[in-house]
């Protein structure tokens, strides 16, 4: 929503965040809403759950990192395109940057590794380099942190 605001405010100022073709354009919130929707929720669990809850949360935390590995392969990622969006930071990039630092805490909480998944690693590393991201990313020592202590408390 605060993306088609910025579109719809800024007009021709606002870096294009949203494809301008409605075909790419509803794909790139496919992707959004797929973040949101499903990946975010498992993660959600994973960090606040116990027990069988929470490992079926850590299975479709996977599974779902998997979908979005999968993705990659097939968007413009897959023409040797930095971002979902192609060359610059776009819509579903936003969106999944907003958890990357979720996504590298839980790697280290659960010491697994789990991210053997070479794109998704690459594009992680990629997102949270770039200096615009940088400014804003939440550090994932800092979450891990905070995840271990709300453990502690529920």
């Amino acid at each position: 929503i605060i993306v088609q605001y910025i579109e719809e405010a800024w007009g021709n100022k606002a870096p294009i965040l949203v494809p301008k073709d409605p075909y790419d354009r509803a794909i790139a919130r496919f992707w959004a809403a797929f973040i949101d929707d499903k990946l975010v929720p498992c993660l959600r669990v994973v960090f606040t759950g116990q027990g069988e809850q929470q490992q079926k949360a850590l299975e479709e935390s996977v599974a779902n990192l998997v979908v979005l590995e999968e993705a990659l392969r097939t968007t413009p990622c897959s023409s040797g395109k930095l971002y979902f969006g192609g060359d610059e930071i776009g819509f579903v990039d936003i969106a999944l940057a907003g958890v990357s630092a979720f996504v590298k805490a839980l790697e280290k909480i659960t010491n697994s590794g789990f991210i053997d998944m070479p794109l998704l690693s690459a594009w992680i590393d990629r997102i949270c380099e770039d200096n615009r991201v940088k400014e804003i990313m939440l550090d994932p020592a800092k979450v891990q942190e905070s995840i271990a202590a709300l453990r502690l408390i529920l």
